[in-house]
């Protein structure tokens, strides 16, 4: 949980732009991936840039979620990275 909080104060640039292996942010591409959307009402309306990012390296999953101006809004906390599930 510690490493949540320490992640939460960053900004979103300070995030995206984050060379880290531990939190290796990036964007999710819906064609890649087991899942086509978040399956939310308005999604299209909300979610410009779905991403991931893990707080650990290779340990406890990742969360997956999008940003609203700088608020990162959390959708699945995936602790076995199943999104990116073998095909």
């Amino acid at each position: 949980m510690q490493r949540l909080v320490d992640v939460s104060q960053l900004k979103r640039l300070e995030l995206l732009q984050n060379g880290s292996k531990t939190l290796r942010c990036h964007k999710i591409k819906w064609n890649e991936v087991t899942e086509d959307s978040f399956g939310m009402t308005n999604e299209d309306q909300l979610v410009s840039n779905p991403y991931q990012f893990q707080i650990t390296a290779n340990a406890y999953g990742r969360i997956h979620g999008f940003f609203i101006n700088e608020v990162f809004f959390i959708r699945w906390l995936d602790p076995h990275h199943n999104l990116y599930s073998s095909n």
